[in-house]
């Protein structure tokens, strides 16, 4: 570990990025701007009490449902709250919450109120695809997703009205939750029927072609912009916690980015969670669930299966089982007819292990999750890296 090494920014690339996004980054905070001005928090959030449009959404007569009250706001990536329901007695017509009609609360998902966020999320499409995820993939995904009642809108405007898990008494963890080898073995055996279902389907190429993949990527100039500003300054900040190995071939994996990308989305592929750590997830009658489909993604299962592990397992644990879950994720691929071999992904595990310490890098500054989880989380990537003899795939480049 080294103090004081720096990696020198790149002001060419960030200015020339920076002048063919402008247009771009224009017309978004204009969006966002309209947005704000025309309906506060979200115009769409204040009609979701309406009991006719509730009834309708829930299969109800209007008639069945009482009242109805947003409660429990909280802002952050997205404007997270909830809806509770009380629900008129068929025989007595006194108020009683649930009753058999529907439920007796809805968790809300709808565009961030603060601008920096809102903007973030119309940038990179975050809201749409969760949309569009939930309108057009979920009904095929054969793992527990939120159930989910309304889904509209785009990344500035985006409404959802989900089931709440939290009612059903589901087991909720976060970033700072130790992940036992038996709850990884039961998401990889979450992530195995995911991937399964959408290996090499040819709906990306048809209904599925909007979803996000390197090669029709358009956000690449803008991720590259965020790249070479976050990675000098993370740099700056964790440098005493990073190896001296991993500094030495920053200014390489750099400039051998694209590379890295295309090798990233080599064949075979299939549809990713996108960000499969331990905070997206959620436990039920001894199964894994999946939440926040935001980077919903085509590319290779390597990706969340690397991610997940090396975010979300502590190290010790991820070293004594890495191997035997990789084989455990390719034997459940092998029932559904799917032949990877080991030596494949391995070597695509390793190389997707770059990812790992790039998102947490990259986020690194922004200090959303707090210095102490991105501390960990680099020390977890730059251990995975070292021991995976990722550096060696790097070189390569």
């Amino acid at each position: 570990m080294s103090r004081g090494r720096e990696v020198k920014t790149d002001w060419v690339s960030i200015a020339r990025d920076t002048l063919l996004l402008l247009p771009r980054l224009l017309t978004a905070s204009l969006r966002v701007l309209w947005q704000q001005l025309i309906s506060g928090a979200d115009r769409r959030l204040r009609g979701l009490s309406s009991i006719p449009w509730l009834a309708g959404q829930l299969g109800l007569e209007p008639e069945r449902i009482r009242s109805a009250r947003i409660e429990a706001v909280h802002a952050g990536t997205a404007t997270r709250s909830r809806l509770g329901v009380d629900y008129v007695s068929a025989a007595s017509a006194a108020s009683t919450p649930g009753n058999g009609h529907g439920p007796a609360s809805l968790f809300i998902k709808s565009r961030p109120s603060d601008f920096a966020s809102a903007l973030f999320g119309v940038l990179f499409g975050l809201g749409g695809s969760e949309v569009r995820f939930y309108r057009e993939i979920r009904q095929d995904v054969p793992v527990r997703t939120p159930g989910v009642h309304y889904a509209q809108g785009n990344s500035n405007t985006y409404v959802m009205l989900l089931e709440d898990l939290a009612e059903e008494g589901c087991d909720f963890r976060t970033l700072a939750s130790r992940c036992s080898a038996d709850d990884a073995k039961r998401i990889v055996t979450g992530l195995a029927q995911l991937h399964g279902a959408f290996w090499q389907s040819p709906r990306f190429a048809a209904d599925l072609a909007w979803v996000r993949r390197h090669e029709t990527d358009r956000d690449f100039r803008l991720l590259n912009l965020v790249r070479n500003l976050s990675v000098p300054i993370a740099v700056k900040k964790y440098g005493h916690i990073l190896p001296d190995e991993i500094l030495d071939v920053i200014p390489h994996l750099m400039k051998n980015y694209g590379r890295l990308e295309q090798a990233w989305a080599q064949e075979p592929r299939t549809l990713l969670h996108g960000d499969a750590h331990l905070g997206n997830m959620y436990f039920q009658q001894g199964e894994v669930g999946f939440l926040d489909w935001q980077v919903v993604q085509y590319g290779q299962g390597m990706r969340d299966i690397s991610y997940l592990l090396i975010n979300s397992v502590p190290e010790e644990t991820r070293l004594a089982h890495q191997e035997d879950l990789i084989r455990h994720y390719l034997a459940l691929l092998g029932e559904q007819g799917i032949a990877l071999d080991f030596d494949t992904a391995w070597d695509q595990y390793r190389l997707q292990s770059v990812y790992a310490w790039i998102a947490g890098v990259v986020t690194a500054p922004s200090n959303f999750q707090g210095e102490a989880v991105v501390a960990a989380g680099l020390r977890r990537a730059c251990a995975a890296i070292l021991d995976l003899d990722a550096l060696d795939l790097i070189r390569k480049l």
